[in-house]
């Protein structure tokens, strides 16, 4: 649930002697040095997390007061003229070709993501947008007898002009898409044919059905506006839709063709109780707010002390009060705990001392002050460095998954998550083994974003019957900056290499980068949070949930929505 400007990258403490800068441009100017962090440094801003737990650090100083011991490189430029530097993956690096994108703090001190400004391909099928307008998206072909039709996809309307003829013609509808694994009706806008009599078969196509050229018919567009799909289709291979045209000669006209979800099984809502005060000392308080929302669990902090075996929780006693009082109420009670520094080798003993500590609670308490599971909002990538590091901090966060599982002690365990993990097959596969279910930081304020970005969780929990929740962000998140900056022969974006490690450094003014490329400023514009927190709308927030819920329970895998920050 953590908003953090980033982190740089890891990188080698191999040092080159500062006095071989001593003289000319670099004396006057400043220097760019990789050093180890100070002893009984922690993880902060300007340090780079490597996976065993040492910190490095990056720093620009004048040249006449670099360190020898530190890895080198000369500016021409004064300390002050640089005003942030980000450590790159070489991969990132090289995708800095023509512009890019970087994301920071308001202040444009601390830089938060450095990305491409080309829009990258897509490489992999996509769920299908639901209760959106197809049309746009799609690709139109015909097939059979060609001269049979002529067909125009404008502005997302379909128009098809079908002549009189008995051989098989007609229009297949493509698109990069796969059917999500939810009870769906596909929806169609269409004016009647002209011709009395004549249908325009809607048809859907898997794998199987378009190796055959064959279609499963699902219905006549112009008498009906809502089909069901096919019980026995594989919606994981779907191919096209398809239009057949009628023997005699019709036309058509499709306005909208969309995926409608069918509401299902109803289930709870669920938010965040980060302060332990706040339960332990206003328990009524909080359970009145659950009630007035509708929540039926809650993540609370639970404090923990040192105990002879390890870990306990703190005050046992008022844990159990509240969970039978909140059992009462038909609320769940969830321990949430986590940090990104539970990944790291000389942490995760500690972590699973937690969560141990969770599960001896849970054995001795009765039925109703029982813990209904933990939560862990681990966010690894988060910490400094994570970019350079990502495999080997990836595979520690696996290997803290296996071992939160071996010591839950029959608690159900869940994971918090980004929505951008859709893609990331390796930590899917590990979650699918481990976890109970997760709840997806689908932090956007569009309905449309929103469906799109939890869908591909959904069907993840369908199709290894797991548990998904949809979080969604009501806190106030600080505004951040985006500058765009294209190639140029000077500018205000260097991009360095320092010991084999490319950074990217930001300087006031635009200058020409003896060791590299640069980059001009092209514009600028101030992100508000708005696309992402309902902070300024709570009213928009609780309009909105119905839909979105109605929608989602159309997945036997949705637990609800989490509301994070809700007031």
């Amino acid at each position: 649930m953590r908003r953090a400007m980033a982190a740089l990258s890891i990188l080698s403490a191999a040092g080159v002697p500062a006095e071989a800068y001593a003289g000319g441009a670099a004396a006057a100017g400043s220097v760019l040095q990789l050093c180890a962090a100070p002893q009984g440094a922690t993880a902060q801003e300007g340090l780079l997390t490597h996976p065993d737990g040492r910190l490095l650090q990056v720093r620009w100083r004048a040249a006449s007061a670099a360190l020898p011991s530190c890895a080198s490189l000369p500016l021409p430029v004064a300390p002050a003229a640089v005003t942030a530097v980000h450590a790159l993956t070489s991969a990132q690096a090289a995708s800095l070709a023509g512009t890019l994108l970087v994301q920071m703090d308001a202040g444009g001190a601390r830089i938060a993501s450095v990305e491409s400004g080309a829009e990258a391909p897509r490489q992999d099928r996509q769920a299908m947008p639901v209760r959106e307008n197809l049309l746009p998206l799609l690709t139109a072909r015909p097939y059979g007898v060609e001269e049979r039709l002529t067909a125009e996809l404008k502005e997302g309307r379909l128009r098809i002009d079908c002549h009189a003829g008995s051989k098989p013609a007609g229009l297949l509808l493509a698109g990069p898409w796969y059917l999500p694994a939810a009870a769906m009706r596909l929806h169609a806008a269409a004016s009647p044919s002209s011709a009395a009599g004549a249908a325009f078969v809607l048809g859907v196509a898997d794998a199987a059905r378009a190796a055959r050229e064959d279609a499963a018919a699902i219905g006549a567009l112009g008498n009906e506006t809502s089909f069901a799909l096919p019980a026995r289709l594989d919606g994981a291979s779907w191919q096209h839709f398809s239009i057949a045209c009628p023997e005699q000669a019709a036309q058509l006209e499709l306005a909208s063709l969309s995926l409608q979800p069918l509401p299902g099984k109803e289930a709870g809502r669920s938010a965040w109780v980060w302060q332990s005060r706040q339960w332990m000392e206003e328990g009524d308080s909080v359970l009145a707010w659950a009630a007035r929302h509708g929540l039926r669990t809650l993540f609370l902090a639970v404090p923990l002390t040192a105990a002879a075996d390890g870990l306990a929780v703190a005050q046992p006693e008022r844990l159990a009060a509240f969970a039978r009082r909140a059992a009462a109420q038909g609320i769940a009670i969830w321990p949430v705990d986590g940090d990104p520094r539970m990944v790291l080798e000389n942490e995760q003993a500690a972590t699973l001392a937690r969560l141990r500590a969770y599960a001896a609670y849970n054995a001795a308490a009765d039925a109703p002050a029982r813990l209904r599971g933990v939560q862990f909002d681990i966010e690894h990538y988060l910490l400094p460095g994570y970019e350079r590091a990502a495999a080997e901090l990836d595979r520690a966060y696996l290997a803290l998954l296996r071992g939160l599982r071996r010591e839950a002690g029959g608690l159900a365990l869940e994971f918090v998550v980004p929505f951008w993990w859709s893609g990331k097959s390796a930590l899917l596969a590990g979650l699918a083994e481990h976890a109970s279910g997760v709840a997806v930081m689908d932090y956007r304020t569009d309905p449309a974003q929103i469906r799109r970005f939890a869908q591909p969780f959904l069907d993840w929990g369908v199709a290894h019957k797991k548990q998904v929740r949809v979080a969604l962000e009501a806190g106030y998140l600080p505004p951040e900056l985006q500058r765009r900056y294209a190639r140029a022969d000077a500018g205000e974006a260097w991009l360095v290499q320092l010991d084999g490690v490319p950074l990217l450094v930001l300087l006031k003014s635009a200058q020409a980068n003896p060791h590299g490329a640069s980059f001009r400023l092209q514009s600028e514009r101030v992100l508000d949070g708005s696309a992402t927190t309902f902070h300024t709308d709570p009213a928009a927030l609780l309009r909105l949930l119905p839909a979105l819920e109605a929608d989602f329970s159309a997945w036997p895998s949705f637990n609800g929505i989490a509301l994070h920050e809700l007031k």
